[in-house]
């Protein structure tokens, strides 16, 4: 019985500290943090499994703020979204691939590739999102409802894929991957209405259709994919005419060999 109440004791030392350094009592707008439910479901979680098989208190209290820490980083996400949540988008994670999707009524005049007064907020948050993974190729993708003509579409998804590469590159998201000299693929594509993602009979249908999507995902080289990996690792990528290219390492120079 001891042992667990040294162990609960811990446990609610770390939450409280953990919760303190995630909420301000003296803001309304707390957005900006991580939340101080999942530091605290993540300390528990950890901190409290750990208990049942050791009675260290170091051990204990150092697993609990690991957790606690986790769950804050993995908050921090939603927080660093907000601005896309607020506006209907959605944000998803799948290992390090990151999808952004926006309604393009949150982000454009109607009918035109002309930004809104509110896109800066939302695409500065995409930018923020974005920016947790400096390395990853990103692709923009401009897709319409399916209202209009083909054609019009087409060319309005592109402008608009255009102007969100355009906006992004001012907010620090180029060619180079972070602050390195490493080079990675920055591309927009305008898909018309070709990738419908609900019906275009109603209204809420047209509305999801008509979206830009951004998808931060690594390239070759931080998958290890590139042809001197593959090759020292018996990959079958044993063709060495990357050898007779200017670049050395084809890696730190051009996504486009890797």
């Amino acid at each position: 019985m001891k042992r667990e109440l040294q162990a609960l004791s811990i446990l609610w030392l770390i939450i409280a500290t953990l919760s303190g350094c995630t909420y301000n009592p003296f803001t309304t707008n707390n957005e900006t943090t991580g939340s101080p439910a999942g530091a605290a479901i993540g300390a528990v979680a950890a901190g409290g499994g750990i208990a049942l098989f050791t009675s260290s208190k170091p051990v204990i209290a150092v697993m609990g703020l690991g957790g606690g820490m986790l769950g804050y980083y993995v908050t921090t996400l939603r927080s660093d979204a907000a601005a896309i949540l607020k506006a209907d988008g959605q944000v998803y994670k799948v290992g390090d691939t990151i999808g952004i999707y926006i309604p393009t009524d949150n982000l454009f005049e109607a009918n035109t590739a002309d930004l809104l007064p509110q896109a800066g907020a939302i695409l500065e948050s995409a930018a923020t999102v974005l920016g947790r993974y400096p390395k990853n190729n990103i692709i923009i993708s401009g897709n319409t409802s399916g209202f209009g003509r083909a054609r019009w579409e087409q060319r309005l998804s592109e402008e608009r894929a255009k102007r969100i590469a355009a906006y992004l590159w001012s907010l620090g998201l180029n060619y180079f991957q972070g602050n390195s000299t490493d080079i990675r693929r920055l591309n927009y594509v305008g898909y018309g209405d070709y990738f419908p993602i609900a019906t275009n009979m109603t209204n809420d249908g047209l509305r999801m259709n008509s979206r830009i999507q951004i998808t931060s995902y690594p390239t070759n080289c931080n998958l290890h994919l590139d042809p001197r990996t593959a090759s020292m690792n018996n990959m079958g990528g044993t063709d060495d005419s990357w050898a007779d290219r200017p670049s050395v390492n084809r890696c730190n120079n051009s996504d486009e060999f890797c």
